[in-house]
């Protein structure tokens, strides 16, 4: 299997002697490769951080060339994006597009039209209305999203026929621009913000000089180029340049169809509008419509000749047009909007590289090797994406949670199969935000050994980073509903025992005669001796919670730990531990081992004896305490067994054993448990145990826009250790009140809870004041409570807000009104 990969190359003597002999040999902090909006946007960015240093180069003759992608951008500037995360990068590259003619001098028509997502069925408006349920407006918004009635639809866009709509999504200030001004404005900014920019610059080889720690880029026309950050925007031509520095993208080439519509009599003002079944987007330019869509999946293209062969120089010119993939798209266009029927069509095609789950590819990639490439919005996410990059290439450290773009997402894992099969559906479905569980290029190689097991005994699963999860049980009991089977799940473990894999977990390995040294640098936590797990921290230098894990210190032979992560998250801590590293010059070896290193837990009152019926080894609470762990050998399958209820609330013991082995433990474990009425179960069970003992995890409760301490976590910081990352910062912030409060709260309806998951929070759902409109609180995470009877979730809520304040969430077409809860439901073991 071809796997996306990296590889540091040391210089060649050779590149050594062409610097030396080099009549032009540039030395720069950055060197941006692709002048598009995504390249141009991180140079401006740069010279906003007081960064002169930089050196922006454009292969073609001049910025937005006809060959590459921005050119052909439609100019949609979007505020809505189905992860509420990403919203804040949209909402800067509004902000930056609104004054950016007037900082520059060019014209880039930034028209603040607004946008409407059209609703036609019942499925669509739902998913819009939930929605908007997620984001109220809040003073100090750049954009307001509201839910349209099919009048309010035909007061917006007279040009939309109402009567074919049962309403629609619609965001403020959003709307359109020009593309190749933007990229050309973005340049100016840059430039007078101190940067260089070169056209017709072609890249011949790059190369990392280990020992000065640079990269160095040698020009076609012999110009050499020294720089410390490497940033590859190449857009269509990124996989190209990554290949001359020994590295492969997880990207395709992909054909994109458009046209340009005259319509009889000129186009009334109208916000863009985007149709989301039929996949099509329309906005007004001039006298004329830009028309264009996304192709079904048989129809969609992906030039696959490109990656094997290289992109031309032509790039998108060298593409033709064929309309004809968007005829369904069009004739639905033509239904909805019937000013377009008999518009005469100028049918134009071009390319643009994506990923395969459509968010870019954003971050380092390399020893200071960083990308941003592999949009497929890049004009409504440049700006934003520009200044993030920026800051995080200044700082060294990212400036907010986006784990979605980290570039090293499909490392060890990805192949060109699924890069093609999953991105041919990620663009097809590209406007369907409520079809997440996607199916293309999967199983992936990252299943556990008992896969097959758990699908025959009806296993549902998720995708998270490569990995088969499940997420619940169905126990044959024909046409039941999801939130009945998910309690019954529920109840069979926490009266009896249940046995989750938990495989997918991420899983970093630190070893060597420094490990402890790197441990107690990198971890904010007391460091659990050998036979211990504990919970730990990893925090920014701004003291944000990069991430929490728990770790164990297993082999005191080769001084080796484990840290159990994310698996979103392991490449990104996996290059935050061994920068760390670096920088302290320790002798020390970092590695992922989650592909081999595998684990079940079993869980509930009744597993120890469970365990004790595979063991000789002594598991009472004197012989096997909590948050310990022990070598044993449970039947036929050795284990370093951890015993902790930290997740669970339970009494629960965690099987770490060699993935080649997890179906003969599987087996032993659920014949000894037969007799207790052991079952299987999954995420959404754990989710429920978690929450009922107010246990907070990292995505949801826990991001890089949180600190230990408005979390509630700070005892997790250990301020007797002198020295750690984001120490200072730890301590300013252990001192301060914060505005919010992070509480665990739970539902009641007017009319009583109706046993209905479309009526359990799942996160992001706004919290007001009833009868007020302002945003003052927003949910993270929630599930339904077996104990209470009724939904529970953690929630951000505004210290503003009076314990007496009646709170209400809208979910779905319910209002839920909001409890705090002054302790969890039930206390965690100890």
């Amino acid at each position: 299997m071809l796997h996306a990969s990296r590889s540091l190359i040391r210089t060649s003597s050779d590149l050594h002697t062409s610097i030396r002999n080099s009549s032009s040999t540039k030395h720069v902090f950055a060197c941006v490769l692709g002048s598009g909006v995504a390249g141009s946007s991180v140079a401006y960015h740069l010279t906003k951080r007081n960064i002169k240093d930089v050196l922006l180069l454009e292969r073609a003759s001049g910025v937005a060339s006809p060959s590459g992608t921005s050119f052909h951008s439609p100019g949609l500037v979007s505020a809505s994006h189905p992860a509420h995360r990403y919203k804040p990068i949209l909402a800067h590259s509004i902000e930056l597009y609104s004054k950016l003619q007037e900082e520059t001098g060019v014209n880039i028509d930034f028209q603040p039209t607004g946008t409407i997502r059209l609703a036609t069925n019942e499925t669509r408006l739902a998913e819009f209305r939930k929605y908007v349920n997620r984001d109220y407006y809040k003073e100090g918004d750049v954009c307001k999203t509201t839910l349209l009635t099919p009048d309010q639809v035909r007061e917006l866009a007279p040009a939309v026929d109402h009567s074919k709509v049962l309403g629609a999504l619609h965001t403020t200030n959003d709307g359109t621009i020009s593309a190749r001004a933007l990229t050309q404005a973005l340049v100016v900014g840059a430039k007078n913000g101190g940067a260089q920019v070169i056209d017709g610059a072609i890249p011949r080889e790059i190369k990392y000089d280990k020992e000065k720690g640079h990269w160095i880029v040698a020009l076609e026309d012999g110009t050499l180029v020294t720089t410390r950050n490497l940033i590859n925007a190449g857009g269509i031509w990124a996989n190209d340049i990554a290949r001359l520095s020994g590295h492969a993208l997880p990207v395709v080439v992909v054909e994109h169809q458009y046209a340009v519509l005259t319509p009889n009599k000129t186009p009334e003002n109208t916000p863009a509008i985007i149709d989301h079944d039929s996949t099509f987007y329309v906005r007004k330019s001039g006298d004329d419509y830009l028309f264009g869509g996304f192709e079904s999946l048989e129809k969609t293209v992906i030039r696959e000749d490109w990656y094997k062969k290289g992109v031309p120089t032509e790039g998108s010119k060298s593409i033709k047009a064929d309309f004809s993939r968007l005829e369904d798209a069009y004739k639905r266009a033509r239904e909805l909007i019937p000013s377009l029927e008999g518009a005469k069509v100028d049918a134009r095609a071009a390319v643009f590289s994506m990923t395969p789950d459509g968010y870019p590819l954003v971050g380092p990639y390399d020893k200071n090797y960083w990308m941003s490439t592999g949009f497929l919005d890049g004009v409504s996410s440049g700006g934003g994406i520009g200044k993030y990059l920026a800051d995080w290439i200044v700082d060294g450290e990212p400036p907010a949670e986006l784990f979605d773009t980290d570039a090293s997402r499909y490392e060890r894992w990805g192949d060109r199969k699924f890069f093609t099969e999953r991105s041919r559906e990620t663009y097809s479905m590209y406007y369907n935000w409520s079809y997440t569980d996607r199916l293309a290029g999967r199983p992936t190689d990252r299943i556990s050994g008992i896969y097959g097991r758990l699908k025959k005994d009806g296993a549902s699963f998720s995708f998270r980073n490569g990995w088969e999860v499940a997420n619940s049980f169905n126990m044959g009991v024909q046409n039941e509903e999801f939130l009945p089977t998910l309690i019954r799940e529920y109840e069979m473990v926490t009266n009896k025992c249940g046995v989750i894999d938990l495989s997918w977990k991420g899983k970093i390995e630190v070893k060597g005669k420094d490990a402890e040294k790197l441990m107690d640098y990198a971890i904010a936590s007391q460091i659990p001796p050998l036979g211990k797990i504990s919970s730990g921290l990893m925090l920014t230098r701004h003291g944000g919670i990069l991430g929490p894990m728990m770790i164990f210190h297993h082999d005191r032979q080769r001084s080796a730990f484990i840290l159990l992560t994310e698996p979103e998250r392991e490449s990104r801590d996996l290059y935050w531990l061994r920068r760390a590293a670096a920088e302290k010059k320790l002798d020390v070896q970092v590695s992922i081992v989650s592909e081999y290193l595998a684990s079940l837990a079993l869980v509930g009152p009744k597993s120890r004896e469970v365990l004790s019926a595979l063991t000789k080894s002594d598991v009472s609470d004197e012989g096997f305490p909590q948050k310990s762990t022990r070598m044993i050998r449970l039947g036929p399958v050795g284990v370093v067994c951890a015993r902790s209820s930290t997740s669970t609330g339970q009494l629960s013991y965690e099987l770490f054993h060699n993935r080649a082995e997890t179906a003969k433990l599987y087996n032993a474990v659920m014949s000894a448990g037969r007799e207790h009425g052991i079952v299987n179960f999954g995420q959404a069970a754990l989710n429920m145990m978690r929450l009922e003992h107010g246990y907070k995890i990292w995505g949801r409760e826990l991001t890089l826009d949180t600190n230990p301490f408005e979390c509630g976590i700070g005892g997790l910081v250990d301020f007797n250790k002198k020295e750690f990352i984001g120490r200072e910062s730890a301590l300013e912030l252990s001192k301060k009140q914060f505005d919010r409060r992070l509480a665990l709260i739970t539902f009641d309806t007017e009319e009583g809870i109706v046993l209905d998951d479309k009526f359990v929070p799942s996160g992001n759902e706004v919290i007001r004041i009833d009868g007020k409109e302002e945003r003052v609180g927003q949910i993270t995470s929630g599930a339904y409570n077996v104990r209470l009877q009724k939904p529970i979730a953690f929630a951000w809520i505004d210290n503003a807000v009076g314990k007496d304040e009646r709170l209400v969430v809208e979910i779905g077409d319910k209002r839920l009104f909001a409890t705090s809860l002054e302790t969890p439901t039930i206390p965690p073991i100890q």
